[in-house]
């Protein structure tokens, strides 16, 4: 299989994933076990109370669903950038749990390799100088 067949289904996988786990907060299609860690407990409930987590499954979500439409892709990569790397930090660091650990992983390692694939998008943010008024 080509990268012009292989992307487009890793993108629209990826973006199912995120679309599922954005929605499955508020629609409770699968339960989520808390983690055996304490302080990803508290963190997780800290997110939580202070209503940060909702807004992280909204752009789940949002970004998922612009994946999956391929609409603004290399947009909604970015923006879900830090949201894959949370969860692998939380899911690495915190959490304790091996399969844990492997998605978080998997996840950012997914995000991160759409974003490779999309590289000639993010070219223009790479200019180690910029002008005023978009002059290179």
């Amino acid at each position: 299989m080509t990268s012009q067949r292989v992307i487009p289904v890793l993108r629209v996988l990826f973006g199912l994933h995120f679309l599922f786990n954005g929605l499955n907060y508020t629609f409770h299609f699968v339960d989520i076990p808390k983690p055996p860690a304490e302080m990803a407990n508290v963190l997780m409930d800290a997110l939580v109370n202070s209503g940060m987590f909702s807004i992280v499954k909204i752009v789940e979500a949002v970004t998922g669903l612009l994946l999956i439409v391929n609409l603004y892709v290399p947009l909604a990569l970015l923006v879900a950038f830090p949201v894959s790397v949370a969860i692998t930090y939380v899911d690495v660091m915190l959490t304790g749990v091996p399969l844990y650990a492997a998605l978080g992983l998997i996840t950012l390692l997914w995000n991160g390799g759409l974003m490779f694939a999309y590289l000639q998008y993010y070219r223009p943010f790479l200019a180690m100088r910029a002008a005023p008024g978009g002059a290179i």
